[in-house]
């Protein structure tokens, strides 16, 4: 099933059209038997499948995902569907919101520097934005599964992001949830991606359907070959409505420059790899930051530091205060102690200060460079102070008190698990207080920020304070003037 006509906007560009006419006068004039020109497709996706004949879905749909097998290989691969086939035809619907007069709060980005929103509308999309979605490797398995995880990133309780670029403007979103641009083509993104079924698959056909080959196989696309850099449908996130967008001051010369370097980026772009060539990687080398790196990796090295460092405490803890019953270790304590608190309390206490010292910095210099508006910083600068104060007290709490819990034998394995993840534990808490008392005030008041403030930029306020200026010049001119006036008309009078 195809979307009705009236959902898809006719295409103004006739030149295709004319391209096949011509091409078709000058074939009946040529002594070699006519053959019917493939027209490129705007995919990159497809493999074998894209050669086979599937009227399922509307001509301007991509192909059904295949892998091409190995020479001499009988493997016969399979079609995988992606949710841009099931919204197409009609088995569901996607699930983005209508809210594109609203505003979202900001948040702010790992690396304390980048700020970014959640979008209300995938009408709000346009080309060259960059964007991201809520991490999730098991997409594509289930709904259910990825609205959950879309969920969670919504409410602050995941952190890892995936990101990609857009190549299109949103204009419309048709019967079926399927946004697409101005022309009525279907809206596209550039990505570093792959689902499940497609990882699957993909493995099956290079592995020769061998459960013996199998798990080489496996290991290799994980660490090289996980994702591929392709043209997609945005819609392929319907089952995942909550987009995230970098705040950016783009041009519209900025914006062509982003798409061109991404449709380059699809012919000549590097080797996938999790840690030196991920999809945040590309996506930053393309966009305004230009610059090939990725702060959720370094983000994700720290936390793997001090993770570790948390369990050199717990081994201080416990091989030297309840395994060590000897006059030196008794004499010792207070020195193991102190290990135990600069490998598990000092770590957390450290990170809370910078980033939120990082974090207050570079908001105030958003604000600077008109990136941000005067509700956003306060909103910001408060709800970062509140983290920074319910971490520490909570988490650097239960780290410092933590020691004092030990004798009890039947709860030290639940205890150092507690002591590990106390500061993740104590960030979800917050970032869901946080996430239902905003959501409050959007619904209550419409906005998020409600004691004084500005929804306007810097620049945006100089610029009305200058208008207001130059208003109220102009009426003291004019009264001014009609002071004089009578004055002038009775001096001519007498």
């Amino acid at each position: 099933m195809s979307p009705p006509p009236e959902q898809i906007l006719p295409n103004s560009d006739d030149s295709s059209s004319k391209d096949v006419i011509s091409s078709g006068s000058e074939s009946a004039n040529s002594p070699l038997p006519a053959t019917p020109e493939k027209r490129k497709s705007r995919w990159t996706k497809g493999g074998a499948a894209e050669e086979a004949d599937d009227s399922t879905f509307s001509q301007d749909a991509p192909p059904p995902t295949s892998f091409t097998p190995p020479p001499g290989s009988d493997v016969v691969p399979r079609k995988i569907l992606t949710p841009v086939h099931h919204f197409m035809a009609g088995s569901r619907r996607a699930l983005w919101g209508d809210l594109a007069n609203v505003t979202q709060p900001p948040r702010v980005y790992v690396d304390g520097r980048s700020i970014f929103r959640e979008i209300s509308s995938v009408t709000q999309l346009r080309r060259g934005d960059h964007c991201m979605t809520t991490l999730n490797m098991l997409r594509c398995l289930s709904p259910q599964v990825d609205y959950l995880v879309s969920l969670a990133g919504s409410l602050e309780l995941l952190h890892c992001y995936h990101h990609f670029i857009m190549l299109d403007d949103v204009a419309v979103v048709d019967a079926y949830g399927v946004p697409r641009n101005k022309e009525g083509q279907i809206a596209t993104i550039v990505e570093y991606s792959n689902t499940m079924p497609e990882f699957y698959e993909e493995v099956r056909v290079l592995s020769l359907n061998s459960w013996l080959h199998f798990p080489k196989h496996l290991i290799q696309q994980v660490c090289l070959g996980k994702a591929h850099c392709h043209r997609v449908p945005l819609a392929d996130y319907g089952d995942m409505p909550h987009i995230f967008r970098i705040e950016e001051r783009l041009s519209e010369e900025e914006r062509e420059r982003i798409v061109r370097d991404s449709e380059r980026l699809l012919e000549d772009h590097p080797t996938y790899n999790m840690f030196w060539a991920n999809c945040e990687h590309t996506t930053n080398m393309v966009s305004g930051a230009k610059k090939f790196t990725s702060p959720e990796v370094h983000f994700m090295f720290w936390s793997l530091f001090r993770y570790l460092l948390t369990l050199v405490g717990l081994a201080f803890l416990h091989f030297l205060t309840l395994r060590c019953y000897s006059r030196y270790c008794l004499q010792d304590f207070q020195w193991t102690l102190g290990a135990y608190y600069a490998c598990t309390a000092l770590p957390v206490l450290l990170q809370i200060l910078v980033q939120f010292s990082r974090m207050a910095w570079n908001m105030v210099s958003c604000y600077l460079q008109n990136l941000i508006s005067k509700d956003d910083l306060y909103h910001l600068l408060l709800k970062e102070l509140c983290r920074a104060i319910f971490n520490g007290v909570l988490a650097l709490g239960f780290l410092v008190w933590a020691p004092d819990f030990w004798h009890f034998k039947e709860g030290r394995l639940a205890l150092s698990v507690a002591v590990v993840f106390a500061y993740y534990a104590s960030d979800m808490v917050y970032a869901l207080m946080a996430q239902v008392v905003t959501r409050l005030l959007m619904n209550n008041h419409g906005k998020y920020w409600l004691i004084g403030g500005s929804c306007l930029t810097r620049e945006q306020e100089l610029e009305v304070k200058a208008q207001a200026l130059s208003e109220k010049t102009q009426a003291l001119s004019k009264t001014g003037l009609g002071q004089k006036a009578p004055r002038r008309k009775a001096q001519k009078m007498a």
